[in-house]
């Protein structure tokens, strides 16, 4: 995984949709912002919700938000929201999942999709099957 500036910002911004984006990402986070907290605890935060591990329900949502969020969103759209979500403090979880959709889209030709990308279509698959499996246990 590539370590991106923190101080970067784009250079092809869409000023409406990043504004709406950067007060969503705040917002949807319920952030209170990051008073308290260096910056390198707050790195390491984000960099262990990045990680595989069973999400609390509260972080499920906010993923979830975010994923809504970015929704028809290019890449330069996205790197926006992420750096709007880490100025603003927001939760890590949120942070998290704008860094791994921004790394998505670097590659990615078109808008994100959650249809179209495939660690969400991991997890959805996973979920099923988990739930399958326990179904049969019954």
């Amino acid at each position: 995984m590539t370590q991106r500036s923190e101080t970067a910002t784009a250079t092809d911004t869409d000023t409406d949709t990043g504004a709406a984006t950067a007060s969503g990402a705040a917002t949807a986070s319920g952030a209170s912002g990051a008073s308290g907290a260096s910056r390198a605890e707050a790195a390491e935060a984000v960099e262990a919700a990045a990680e595989p591990h069973e999400p609390a329900p509260g972080e499920r949502a906010a993923r979830d938000r975010v994923r809504a969020e970015a929704t028809g969103m290019r890449h330069h759209e996205a790197e926006d929201a992420l750096e709007a979500a880490r100025e603003a403090g927001a939760e890590p979880a949120v942070v998290a999942e704008w860094q791994r959709i921004e790394e998505h889209l670097v590659d990615h030709g078109g808008p994100y999709a959650p249809e179209s990308d495939p660690y969400v279509q991991g997890q959805l698959t996973a979920r099923s099957l988990h739930a399958d499996s326990h179904r049969d246990d019954l």
